[in-house]
Formats: structure tokens, C-alpha cells, sequence
């Protein structure tokens, strides 16, 4: 027999950033909302590191831990199924929107 896991999480759940969109799913005065920048910064970092082929996003979980992250990539590649967007690593540079953490990190 096998099992799985996983980490309750005890706190409100937020969805931080949809795979479809690269940008925060939150307003700037809701909770989380510097944790979805952050993350924001993480894909920027992730897609420069990549050579623009990929990034990890669809994050979401509590305020502590993140839960069922997804990897996107350009060209499209089977192995990371229905949930990898390739319009959304294509459009990336396009609709990303830099913010105070992608600037700090240069």
C-alpha cells in the first residue's frame, strides 16, 4: 500500500498566482499580496534563468507553505500534463510586470 501526506494548511487558503497569468492574483491591500510579488520575482528569475523556457507557477497554499506548485514550459512538454499553459511562458516578458523584488534583485 502507498500514501500520501501532506501538510494541513491551518490558515486561510490563497491562490497567489494562477497558472494562466503571471502575474499576482491579489490586491495590493489583501493578505499575501508581498507574498505573491515575491513569488512574481521568483518566475521572472526562473524564466531568465531558463533561457525564457520555463518557470514554476499556479502557487497557492497558506500563509507558511505552498501547496501544488505547477511548471510551465516553452516549447510544450508532455511531461508536466494539462496543467502546463505554453501561451503563458510565451507571453511572459509580455504581461510579467516587475515589481519592488524584481527590481531589487537586479
Amino acid at each position: 500500500a502507498g500514501y500520501l501526506i501532506k501538510e494541513l494548511i491551518t490558515n486561510n487558503f490563497i491562490k497567489y498566482i494562477h497558472n494562466i497569468d503571471c502575474n499576482p492574483m491579489l490586491d495590493p491591500y489583501e493578505v499575501g499580496y508581498e507574498i505573491a510579488e515575491f513569488l512574481a520575482c521568483t518566475q521572472h528569475i526562473q524564466f531568465a534563468n531558463t533561457g525564457s523556457l520555463a518557470f514554476i507557477s499556479d502557487y497557492q497554499g497558506g500563509l507558511e507553505i505552498l501547496s501544488d506548485p505547477q511548471v510551465l514550459t516553452h516549447p510544450y512538454d508532455d511531461i508536466f500534463r494539462d496543467g502546463n499553459i505554453e501561451r503563458a511562458v510565451s507571453m511572459f516578458e509580455k504581461e510579467h510586470k516587475c515589481n519592488k523584488f524584481c527590481k531589487w534583485s537586479g
